[in-house]
């Protein structure tokens, strides 16, 4: 049968991304290393049949006994490359996040932490207008927040300390008046607000969001996971990120200065008068 002129060109193109992929971030448990052999050799021989290959310089081993790292030689794949061992004190990153046996929190709170503000200071250097900017400390500072903010232990100290520093950042770059109101700083700008997400409030709802869908998931180990934490679901995100905001909005238009415009205009102002700020 003839091919079409579309199905020739896919077939061309399958054939140069064949030879351009990679495996990457997977991870298999096996109870020891002749079981982990037999689980590497079928990854090996499913990848080799779908055109991927090994990233050996990416792959490492870690043995545990009793729930202490132990040495290995590792383990010797058909085309003699090698799967290193790691070794007491070694980490490797999975997903993006810095672990061993269990994940190294420390390091990759310093790891985030050290880059946000990275990200943080190069927007500002920009020089960008008021609406850009938020939103460019919005997309590529506080995502990387996001991602993490399920996973590491973040104490309310440290990311009340990244808000702090981000509001020092953005004074000394003029983004920001030494006497301006922090909550109006945090709230949306149909509210009158300049729309900065809060490194604490993100934080805390991507951790309840999480912590909501593994409690209502049915696949059977999540469930298993959520009956061992025996806590109560949490508020739905979207009602969490509603009730910060009402407290935000009250605590604004209660101080004494700052509120001021919040109180003569209640009665005579709706919620258009933030339309211009749009």
């Amino acid at each position: 049968m003839r091919k079409s002129k579309a199905g020739y060109e896919f077939s061309k193109v399958k054939e140069k991304v064949n030879h351009l992929l990679f495996m990457d971030d997977l991870k298999l448990y096996a109870k020891n290393e002749k079981s982990l052999d037999s689980l590497i050799q079928t990854v090996r021989i499913f990848s080799k049949d779908i055109g991927m290959e090994f990233g050996i310089d990416k792959c490492a081993m870690l043995s545990l006994k009793r729930g202490n790292i132990i040495t290995s030689e590792g383990i010797t794949l058909p085309d003699k490359s090698l799967i290193k061992s790691m070794k007491n004190g070694e980490s490797y990153k999975y997903l993006g996040i810095l672990q061993t046996d269990r994940i190294k929190h420390n390091e990759m709170k310093e790891e985030v932490g050290r880059e946000y503000k990275r990200r943080v200071r190069k927007i500002l250097e920009t020089k960008l207008n008021g609406g850009n900017l938020i939103k460019g400390i919005n997309t590529w500072a506080i995502s990387l927040l996001r991602y993490s903010a399920a996973f590491l232990d973040w104490t309310k100290a440290e990311v009340e300390q990244l808000d702090r520093r981000t509001r020092k950042l953005m004074t000394m770059h003029n983004a920001l008046h030494p006497k301006s109101n922090v909550d109006r700083l945090y709230l949306p700008r149909k509210d009158g607000g300049r729309g900065l997400l809060g490194v604490e409030d993100t934080v805390h709802i991507a951790s309840a969001s999480l912590q909501r869908y593994v409690k209502c998931s049915t696949e059977r180990l999540l469930s298993s996971l959520a009956t061992l934490e025996g806590d109560e679901i949490n508020e739905p995100e979207v009602d969490l990120k509603k009730q910060k905001r009402m407290e935000r909005k009250e605590s604004w238009k209660e101080k004494a200065l700052h509120g001021q415009f919040l109180r003569q205009t209640d009665d005579v102002a709706g919620d258009s008068r933030w339309l211009w700020l749009k």
